[in-house]
């Protein structure tokens, strides 16, 4: 096998997806760097190339030079790495020759639809059985404000294997699609890990944390608010905000919009402090089917990304009650 069949055999996005948290803008995918800490998404990935650019760094590249410089390893390991992620015993890797035109025509062909937006399949319903309620372990969410009792409603536990606190993300009907997983390796930066994960590719980011769990309030209140994570969701239904939901990241993307449309109810988005909605694409044409409202920083109330509940519900209600329209 040749150098250029073994990154073909691979995908660069959904490799780089283990450890990247990726968004698409324009047929390209964007994330923080892996190599450096960022604020803004600096990171670029082009699936129909194979190659990335770290802007941030100056670093790009193929999978290859991801990986050398991601694992900090030579060209061979490297390319071991690679092998095992594939599932490629031999150990025959001839250097590169020149591609072929079926092979050029075969990198740059654009990529068949289903493929970019794949969808997670469901896992069983049972799932979460397989991890423990530890308290021991979830005593760090409990001490910033949610209690065991929340954290049961959504499904939180202890991942004793990955030394994780772990939750499952539902689709709108709430099948189980994928395990998020927050570690509590207090080294983590050093070991090269990451303090959110997705246990699973992620795909398609075709829901919104929280909905089929809030969706009779969300329904009955006639207003859904939006925050970016997870545990915004949590720590707000701990103080009897149970319209709630998460977009898992800080933008609106397509699928999401969409599925607001048809909801057809008002949306407040309250995001973390440094996001603009109005530089938001999606959330612009939603506003034409929804009314939509903005939870703001006024008054500087919130530090530099701090989401609208971090400082606390005195905080969260000024910020809600001050909520302005979006137009």
């Amino acid at each position: 096998m040749e150098i250029n069949e073994l990154l073909e055999k691979v995908d660069i996005l959904e490799y780089i997806s283990q450890y990247c948290e990726l968004e698409e803008k324009n047929g390209e995918w964007w994330c923080l760097s892996p190599f450096k800490e960022e604020n803004t998404p600096s990171f670029s990935v082009r699936r129909e190339t194979g190659q990335f650019h770290d802007f941030s760094s100056g670093i790009g590249g193929n999978l290859i030079s991801f990986v050398k410089h991601y694992h900090r390893c030579g060209f061979e390991k490297a390319v071991d790495i690679i092998k095992a992620y594939a599932g490629i015993t031999d150990s025959d890797i001839q250097p590169t020759t020149t591609l072929s035109a079926t092979k050029i025509a075969k990198r740059y062909a654009k990529r068949p639809q289903n493929i970019k937006e794949s969808k997670a399949a469901p896992l069983p319903s049972n799932y979460m059985d397989r991890y423990e309620f530890n308290k021991e372990k979830l005593n760090l969410w409990q001490e910033e404000g949610i209690s065991f009792e929340t954290m049961k409603k959504f499904g939180v536990a202890y991942d004793s294997f990955s030394d994780r606190i772990v939750y499952p993300i539902k689709s709108y009907s709430g099948e189980i699609i994928n395990i998020s997983g927050r570690t509590l390796d207090k080294d983590y930066k050093e070991k090269g890990l990451r303090k959110y994960t997705y246990f699973k590719p992620l795909g398609i980011l075709d829901t919104l944390y929280g909905f089929s769990d809030n969706e009779s309030s969300i329904k009955e209140k006639r207003e859904i608010i939006i925050f970016e994570g997870a545990k915004s969701v949590m720590l707000a239904y701990e103080w009897g905000i149970t319209n709630a939901c998460a977009l898992l990241t800080s933008h609106l993307n397509p699928q999401q919009m969409k599925f607001l449309m048809k909801l057809g109810i008002p949306v407040v988005f309250a995001l973390d402090e440094e996001v603009n909605i109005k530089e938001d694409v999606n959330i612009s044409k939603l506003k034409h089917y929804v009314n939509i409202e903005w939870v703001k920083n006024r008054d500087g109330l919130l530090s530099p990304k701090m989401a609208p509940v971090d400082a606390g519900f005195e905080v969260w209600n000024n910020l809600y009650e001050r909520r302005q329209m979006f137009s």
